[in-house]
């Protein structure tokens, strides 16, 4: 059953009327000015929080001129493996296939049977120990692929830490370097072992040393922001009023024990003395309206 917010009354179902039937106050209202109060104290401090968020999030994707360009150099290693690291053509009685040894040729790979083919063939007594290689030789370009996309992940998603994350991704691109460096050596290999294999044909591209310099690019840019840092500029009152949400939902503070507004701004100052002088007005008024 319900009870009346001042004194407690346990209100029967023929308590229709909205003043309570044992002290006579009015339910509906009863605390509304407290309650309104809250409310007010609370919009202003969670508005506060989310205020922060957004405004970290700005900074940190295009707070700054180099904040910009890593959103704009991000990409580029994937976009760079478009172009072959290597081109390969199996000939085989009854099959005959080619693709390239980049992002393009990996989809092609996943979407069809080649893949399959290559993993069956590492033993086939001809051409087992090539087929081995390019086995290893895609595994490598992958990892390249996989660094290329952490890279461009972490930089899109940097507004999580704005002191760490830059970091993060400068080490995803010096891992990306070194991945490129090992994949080469061993496309490189494969390569060369197939100048006497009947059944695999491969020719090398240039297309890892685009990559690597694009990784070298993505590290530069980041180690720069990660020593000179992103400063966040927070309008007046916006951290304390963040910094006041945390205690009070913490249980460290009482809302009821705040003022209103918590934080006193030049903004709240100015709405404050608009108020007053409304309120001068009205009263002027008023006062010459009783004296006429």
């Amino acid at each position: 059953m319900a009870k009346c917010p001042k004194c407690g009354y346990k209100l029967k179902i023929t308590d229709i009327s909205q003043y309570c039937p044992k002290c006579g106050v009015n339910m509906t209202f009863c605390g509304f000015v407290e309650n309104f109060e809250r409310e007010a104290k609370l919009a202003e401090l969670s508005q506060a929080v989310i205020s922060c968020k957004i405004r970290r999030l700005k900074y940190a994707l295009i707070g700054t001129k180099l904040s910009i360009v890593r959103l704009v150099v991000m990409l580029l290693p994937l976009a760079a493996m478009l172009l072959p690291a290597a081109s390969v053509q199996i000939t085989v009685p009854y099959r005959s296939s080619a693709f390239d040894i980049g992002i393009l040729g990996l989809v092609s790979l996943f979407t069809g049977d080649d893949l399959n083919y290559i993993m069956g063939m590492g033993g086939a007594p001809i051409g087992g120990a090539q087929f081995a290689s390019l086995k290893i030789a895609l595994f490598s370009f992958i990892g390249v692929a996989v660094f290329a996309l952490l890279a461009a992940l972490t930089s899109l998603l940097c507004f999580l830490s704005i002191k760490n994350m830059q970091k993060i991704t400068s080490v995803f691109a010096a891992l990306g370097i070194v991945s490129c460096i090992a994949s080469y050596v061993l496309i490189a290999k494969f390569v060369s072992g197939c100048a006497d294999c009947a059944v695999l044909n491969a020719k090398g591209g240039f297309g890892l040393f685009l990559v690597m310099a694009m990784f070298a690019v993505v590290l530069a840019v980041n180690l720069v922001l990660s020593i000179k840092g992103i400063s966040v500029e927070y309008n007046e009152g916006v951290v304390e009023r963040a910094e006041i949400y945390r205690q009070v939902k913490a249980g460290k503070i009482n809302l009821d024990d705040l003022p209103q507004p918590v934080v006193q701004t030049a903004e709240t100052r100015k709405i404050d003395e608009e108020i007053a002088k409304e309120e001068k007005a009205f009263l002027e008024k008023k006062e010459g309206a009783e004296n006429g």
